[in-house]
């Protein structure tokens, strides 16, 4: 386990460090399109190194535990949901879309009440729509209600 997690660290070190010399190479200013990339590039390759650098044989003889049948439909549904998501957003639009789609996620994933989940799906999906949308001018797609 320890080999493999030596691989996959200097793979993703590699990617962490691809990221980086991106974002540097599109810079354009603080805030600018390669602000991002360089920071997650760094953020990135900093936790890989964490990895490279970790002794792991004490959690190497830990058996992995793979989901049951329920937890295996759940992932299913989960994935079924952000399908469906994908293929409406144009006709739902983003507001409402992804105020449905978080009140189902966390219906399924939280085990909450309809209502409750509605309540969170509404405020997260209002939230977002104000900071990137109003905040931030990021074009949505509007739906067939034109919201």
């Amino acid at each position: 386990m320890a080999r493999a997690d030596r691989i996959l660290g200097i793979i993703l070190l590699s990617l962490g460090l691809i990221c980086f010399i991106e974002g540097i190479r599109v810079w354009d200013g603080l805030g600018g399109s390669g602000f991002m990339p360089a920071v997650l590039g760094i953020f990135f390759a900093l936790l890989c190194s964490r990895l490279l650098l970790s002794r792991s044989s004490s959690q190497s003889s830990v058996p992995i535990s793979w989901p049951s049948k329920e937890g295996w439909q759940q992932i299913g549904l989960i994935f079924l949901l952000l399908g469906l998501y994908t293929l409406l957003l144009p006709w739902t639009g983003f507001l409402p879309g992804t105020a449905l789609l978080l009140t189902a996620l966390v219906r399924v994933m939280g085990r909450v009440r309809w209502g409750y989940g509605l309540i969170f799906g509404s405020i997260v999906s209002t939230i977002s729509y104000v900071v990137f949308k109003i905040w931030l001018n990021m074009p949505f797609p509007a739906g067939l209600l034109g919201v």
